[in-house]
């Protein structure tokens, strides 16, 4: 019986959630073991199964319960990428077309949506929600932490809860969290400031709000300060606004760059008719001394850092990971936001690419090269079988 499905069935039986009880002392033999539930595990999984390999040798772990990761936070933020290349991102893999659910027919099957337009978040997550759902009907899944992995007898011996996993493969997909810094201001959350209604119900009028930060959540986060009555609003930025641009047949900050609607705000509003009330200004310490001292709160949009690693080998790790190839160490890659690719431009601009189109056809192109990397290929995993997307 799937692994999930037990979890479940016992935790019915013995009348609650069932926790560490149900698998202690067990000691779990697979392949891969997939370690996070947002996007990044969710991709990882699915090209996996695309490729070949049997669902019985794909071991799933996730410490959140299984809901799409930190994305599933923010159902109203609206998207960057258009609603018609989403719907080829849900197109281009064959376990994702095995999914028959609500939300992913309304995108794939509707005329709802304006493939031209953004679509808010929700659009998304519901499908990858549903995606999810069937994937763990299929491969063996458990929710916990990852405690260690450790490299011995040359296969990776992953401890979750009282579960022991020995796979030949390990994927860090972790994800990643807001970045924090204290500037000693009362903070309004990340999370709660990428909502505009709860944004509203977190500032007076005659709040001074500091918002750190110049890309996409940032100037967004602007955006909705600007049309909520509030006293003045304080832009500390050290970086200049960067668009991404069509430079026919590759695109200029494709990563790095706004795009939809907060790109169409900054050009139409920051770029022409500043609000009476926002002050942007560069982020130093003259800067800092000069205007945080009469503001009232604080947003940090500053971007995101990797979630804490479980103990590798007896030790912390910094993280470190081959940002071309994914790999961290023998069979062990990293993947999603937590480890990006790295690129370069034709300006010779390098950025990390991030996002559901990034992930996907990165791992079309890196997952066969680490499939190779075992001492023998098995004839069923079928490398041809990939429908690669363009990134926008």
């Amino acid at each position: 019986m799937n692994r999930y499905l037990s979890f479940i069935l016992l935790s019915f039986i013995f009348g609650g959630p069932l926790e560490h009880s149900a698998f202690a002392a067990q000691q779990e033999n697979t392949n891969w073991c997939i370690i996070g539930g947002g996007p990044a595990g969710i991709i990882m999984v699915s090209m996996l199964r695309d490729l070949g390999i049997p669902d019985s040798e794909i071991f799933w772990v996730d410490a959140n319960q299984f809901n799409v990761g930190r994305l599933s936070s923010y159902p109203t933020v609206p998207g960057n990428v258009k609603t018609g290349y989403l719907v080829n991102f849900f197109k281009s893999l064959k376990t994702f077309k095995e999914v028959s659910a609500p939300a992913l027919n309304k995108l794939l099957h509707s005329n709802e949506y304006d493939l031209s337009l953004e679509c808010p978040l929700k659009v998304i997550t519901d499908p990858l929600q549903e995606v999810t759902d069937h994937l763990l009907t299929k491969v063996n899944a458990i929710h916990g932490k990852v405690k260690s992995l450790d490299f011995v007898d040359d296969n990776w011996h992953v401890t979750i809860n009282d579960t022991k996993i020995t796979a030949h493969y390990a994927v860090l997909a972790t994800g990643s969290h807001p970045r924090q810094l204290n500037y000693g201001i009362s903070e309004i959350p990340f999370d709660l400031a990428l909502d505009k209604d709860a944004l509203a119900s977190q500032v007076k009028p005659h709040d001074v709000v500091a918002v750190v930060g110049s890309a996409h959540s940032a100037i967004l986060i602007l955006k909705f300060l600007s049309e909520i009555r509030v006293g003045r609003i304080i832009n500390l930025y050290t970086e200049p606004i960067k668009y991404t641009v069509d430079m026919g047949g590759w695109f200029l900050h494709q990563e790095e760059g706004l795009k939809g609607i907060t790109a169409r705000w900054a050009q139409e509003v920051l770029e022409k008719k500043l609000p009476s009330n926002l002050i942007r200004v560069i982020n130093n310490a003259e800067t800092r001394k000069r205007w945080l001292a009469n503001c009232t709160k604080i947003i940090y949009a500053c971007g995101f850092e990797r979630n804490n690693l479980p103990i590798i080998n007896g030790k912390k790790t910094d993280g470190s990971y081959d940002e071309t190839t994914g790999t961290i160490g023998q069979r062990l890659f990293g993947f999603g936001i937590a480890f990006p690719e790295k690129v370069t431009d034709k300006a010779g601009n390098t950025e990390h690419r991030v996002g559901l189109l990034s992930f996907l056809s990165y791992a079309q192109r890196v997952v066969p090269e680490w499939i190779t990397t075992k001492d023998f290929v098995e004839s069923c995993y079928n490398f041809d079988s990939l429908f690669v997307i363009d990134m926008l």
